[in-house]
């Protein structure tokens, strides 16, 4: 009781001094109140995580990878031009050190966010847009490095300046820390680590598959890959086999997710929004795959329904969220206007890789005649 009184005062003292937030008297209650909860959290023996918090924001590691994805992004649009010689590869070389100290600021964020929290890096919503965009870059680093594309530096670093933009817009949208305490629900590392971060990945390999698809309607829609035959097999198959490591996370992470529920909720299965969302993902991509496998679906095919299944990821990662019902609610946020631009920007591009496949189709049929 009189550690509350103190506290008391001291927070009176700074609402009398907030009115001149740069005299001696304001910055002189801050600092008392600073000294008190540090002392506090060494009685608690939680020193050196407050020491290591102040050190984490002072980095600034996901700003600061924010900053390299621009540049990498930038320098990769000039390799579009400079593609030969020694110029090319100069500026491949600056676009893949640039692009590796980014994917280098994320990671180690991620990382000592682990470190402060002693728990596993996705454990509330914030948490997974870094954590999603982490995934994301370095998927497309190794395809990078395992294809020589160039293309796939470019949209990774599209996709780090999107997430990492998202991420500080979230954060500063939401207005509180967003390394606050786990709810009573979530309190298990275990389940952390393997359901949420299965599901998580899930999530990630959703939408790298939907920006590839994305790049590869308008690309072709833009000629700038007319009669590669090469490029067109590289990027179907390389979706096809992402939407399958999709499948594979998502199922593994729903079923995890099932036990869990039982564990906790005393059933498997509840036809929760945030369930349903979950098994969403898992049949689109059967449909995908079973449909491709069975022939009924073009590389055109696969792609547009790779961009309508981005829609589908982002409904179930963040849509079910603004539902506000089921047993989730811990996950409840407010404000929709960024998930409606991402389905009107999914929805436009759908159109548009409909429009490309048409006039690819037409056009060959028009050589076929003239022939």
């Amino acid at each position: 009781m009189p550690e509350i009184l103190k506290d008391f005062d001291k927070l009176e003292a700074i609402s009398k001094a907030s009115g001149r937030p740069n005299s001696d008297e304001f910055l002189a209650a801050l600092k008392d109140w600073q000294t008190s909860l540090a002392d506090r959290a060494d009685d608690r023996a939680e020193g050196d995580s407050v020491a290591s918090e102040v050190s984490y924001y002072r980095r600034d590691y996901f700003s600061n990878g924010l900053v390299y994805f621009i540049f990498a992004f930038l320098v990769s649009a000039v390799g579009w031009i400079i593609r030969e010689g020694r110029g090319g590869k100069i500026v491949a070389w600056m676009a893949s050190v640039i692009y590796g100290i980014a994917t280098a600021y994320v990671l180690g964020g991620l990382v000592h966010r682990y470190l402060i929290t002693g728990r596993p890096p996705v454990s509330n919503l914030y948490d997974t847009i870094p954590f999603i965009t982490a995934g994301a870059v370095v998927i497309l680093a190794i395809a990078e490095l395992l294809t020589r594309r160039k293309v796939l530096l470019s949209l990774g670093a599209a996709l780090g300046v999107i997430g990492l933009f998202f991420a500080a817009s979230f954060e500063v949208g939401d207005a509180k820390d967003n390394m606050d305490p786990l709810r009573a629900v979530l309190d298990s590392n275990y389940w952390l680590a393997t359901h949420v971060v299965s599901i998580t990945i899930g999530y990630c390999g959703g939408l790298v598959a939907c920006f590839l698809s994305l790049a590869y309607v308008h690309l072709a829609l833009a000629g700038v890959i007319k009669d590669q035959k090469s490029f067109h097999r590289f990027m179907t198959r390389t979706v096809y086999g992402i939407t399958c490591f999709t499948l594979l996370f998502s199922l593994v992470g729903t079923i995890l997710g099932g036990i869990w529920a039982n564990d906790s909720w005393g059933r498997f299965w509840g036809w929760d929004p945030k369930e349903n969302g979950a098994l969403l993902i898992v049949l689109w991509c059967l449909i995908i795959l079973h449909s491709r496998l069975a022939g009924w679906m073009t590389g055109w095919g696969l792609h547009i329904m790779s961009i309508l299944g981005g829609s589908v990821v982002v409904f179930s990662w963040w849509g079910v969220n603004m539902l506000e019902v089921g047993l989730h609610s811990y996950g409840f946020i407010e404000g929709a206007s960024t998930v409606y631009y991402f389905y009107f920007v999914t929805f436009v591009a759908t159109g548009v890789g409909v429009a490309a496949w048409l006039i690819e189709k037409f056009s060959k049929s028009a050589r076929a005649k003239t022939d």
